[in-house]
């Protein structure tokens, strides 16, 4: 239905099931992939499982493998990003829709300009470190051509990108010349995108998809105008070249004049392009725009730099920073014990203990290194010493970082401090001030320990029954076993060629995440209709029909016959139509706008309608 081919699906799954065990521990988007075993990834990357699943879509027909909710992320200044977790199966068909996409799509903004994104389709690359270092040479390499550089970024990006013109974009450079994508998956990529992103575009940790059609994509129009601009209007370049990663651009400048004769063209240039920003619903984050001279690229390079873990090579990082770590964590129970402790002062703390002119990695890898490469300096004396100190204080420091703090505390080992940090967890769920900062605390336990914490496990059940969810399906164990459901099994194959019918079932799962109850009850009704006259044309009451007959199963009467004999039908089915015939959206009557009830009553009727079929497959399973 999406238009996504098997060699597309088995390349996806590829890049994600080869991914080192330590890379799927990390991230909760990831964590589930620990879960399955060799036999699982067989099954999930294979062609059944793919014709039965993913051709059709019928995937979504299992609760469990459409979960959306909110994930837990955090900027550098602490405060969180708008970001989603989604179930495994329909992240690895999100990535796949962003591959066929990426395989038809032929940007339309020069070839010398340079674009990299999180991650690589085209070298099957899941994660973003690479590209990243990519980019980095690139810029390196340049600081002898070109004098100046320009360097730009975007506010909030992923949270302004308009899915609607994603799509047009979309639409119009892959059908340009011939039909590539149909106007209904067109329709289905708009859909899936704000069913991921809660009813924006998706923001979803180590998504490639997302980063892919947020920069090559979204930004292609934006690129191709800046760039023909600055070529007919801006004369004080001899010459110049755009590098971008994501929403971070540097234009690459050269010109024999003097950098103090170029703030004319920097401040024509930091106009028009937010102009045109401005026409695709995004804006320039003045605060972080500059033009400086090639030889300080690598600072701002710096300030840039995205977390991860470190490459894993020593690079004699124990003998640069010999103690390092120690003193950082002294200097931070000071800051503490003052109550003088910010995210700005917390970063000048990892700058102060990490940074060296000697080696190209930022204080924020170096720092990466010693919390989740080097044991032993975490399990040293000294360091355990003064993790304890910190937590005795107060485990407040940290939501400064949560992921990579927690880390350290677990890593020390150290029984003191990880129950001292867990006891006042407790104490803050007890006394009723637990925040969005210990739940991020939370989940950074929980992955490090593999999810073996009943207690903080139940504090998440009570808190964020979504998030608990997700564990319960897939991280707890194999999330293929989401698709254990008979009922769910036997409807998936009774409708497996169905395609109107798994497009009505996601148009209902779509307007019920928007909260638009009678849009989802129209789309759910006409779905039950449907699957009615296939449940029909199965059980072959009509031996003379060749397919299915759907003009025949949408009147009252009609449906109330063929689901005698399961409880309650009749009264459902009435209601139901009650219901049809009082929708805006269905019916020129509209009494439901007069109603108070109306989401209560349209979502009771959606779940009796379904149990109805459930109940009808129950009753003639021999003919089912």
């Amino acid at each position: 239905m999406f238009g996504i081919s098997y060699d597309t699906w088995k390349k996806v799954c590829g890049m994600y099931f080869t991914l080192g065990i330590g890379s799927q521990k990390a991230y909760l988007q990831w964590f589930p992939f620990t879960k399955l075993s060799s036999d699982d990834k067989k099954i999930i990357s294979g062609e059944d499982f793919y014709n039965r699943y993913i051709r059709t879509a019928s995937f979504m027909l299992f609760p469990p493998a459409m979960h959306q909710s909110e994930n837990y992320l955090q900027k550098g200044d602490g405060s969180f990003r708008d970001s989603s977790l989604i179930a495994p199966i329909l992240f690895l068909f999100l990535q796949s829709v962003g591959m066929e996409i990426h395989n038809q799509y032929a940007p339309i903004r020069p070839s010398d300009i340079s674009v990299y994104y999180a991650g690589n389709y085209e070298h099957l690359r899941p994660k973003y470190k690479q590209d990243y270092d990519d980019f980095f040479k690139e810029l390196n390499a340049s600081i002898d051509e070109y004098q100046y550089f320009i360097k730009t970024d975007i506010t909030n990006f992923f949270a302004n990108i308009s899915v609607d013109k994603l799509i047009a974009q979309v639409d119009k450079v892959c059908n340009s010349n011939a039909v590539v994508f149909s106007q209904t998956q067109l329709h289905l990529f708009k859909e899936l995108l704000t069913y991921c992103g809660n009813g924006r575009f998706p923001l979803i940790e180590n998504s490639v998809a997302s980063s892919f059609l947020a920069t090559v994509v979204y930004l292609d129009a934006v690129d191709k105008a800046l760039h023909e601009y600055i070529s007919k209007n801006v004369t004080a370049f001899s010459s110049f070249h755009i590098v971008r990663y994501v929403d971070d651009m540097y234009i690459l400048i050269s010109s024999d004049k003097p950098i103090g004769y170029l703030h004319e063209a920097y401040n024509e240039i930091r106009n028009e392009y937010s102009s045109i920003l401005k026409d695709y619903g995004l804006a320039l984050n003045a605060k972080k725009c500059c033009l400086k001279e090639s030889k300080e690229i690598n600072e701002e390079l710096k300030k840039s730099l995205y977390d991860e873990y470190f490459s894993g090579q020593k690079h004699n990082i124990e003998e640069l920073f010999s103690g390092a770590l120690c003193r950082f964590l002294k200097d931070l129970s000071i800051e503490l014990l003052l109550d003088s402790i910010d995210i700005e002062r917390y970063n000048e703390l990892i700058n102060k203990h990490f940074s060296s002119n000697d080696i190209e990695f930022t204080p924020s890898e170096v720092f990466n290194y010693f919390v989740y490469e080097n044991e032993d300096e975490l399990k040293s004396e000294p360091v355990v010493k003064e993790i304890v100190g910190l937590v005795e204080q107060s485990i407040s420091f940290i939501n400064l970082d949560p992921k990579r703090l927690t880390v350290m505390i677990m890593k020390t080992q150290s029984d003191k401090a990880i129950k001292g940090f867990l006891n006042q967890l407790f104490r803050k769920n007890r006394l009723d001030k637990w925040n969005s900062y210990d739940t991020t605390i939370a989940i950074s336990y929980l992955i490090q320990s593999e999810f073996r914490h009943i207690d903080l496990l139940e504090i998440l059940s009570n808190r964020h029954p979504n998030l608990y969810s997700y564990y319960l399906f897939h991280c707890k164990s194999s999330t293929i076993h989401c698709f254990d459901l008979w009922r769910v099994k036997k409807l998936g194959e009774i409708v497996a060629r169905d395609d109107k019918a798994h497009y009505l079932y996601f148009m209902h799962l779509c307007e019920m995440k928007r909260a638009n109850y009678m849009a989802a009850f129209a789309y759910f009704k006409n779905y039950f209709d449907r699957v009615t006259a296939d449940l029909d044309f199965v059980a072959g009451n009509d031996p003379s029909l060749k397919k299915p007959n759907y003009n025949m199963f949408y009147r009252e009467g009609m449906l109330i016959r063929f689901y005698t004999g399961v409880d309650d039908s009749k009264t459902v089915i009435e209601n139901a139509h009650k219901l049809r015939n009082a929708n805006p959206l269905s019916h020129a009557s509209s009494q439901l706008l007069d109603s108070n009830d109306t989401s209560k009553d349209l979502c009771k009727s959606i779940k009796a309608l379904s149990k109805l079929i459930y109940g009808y497959i129950d009753k003639h399973k021999e003919q089912a």
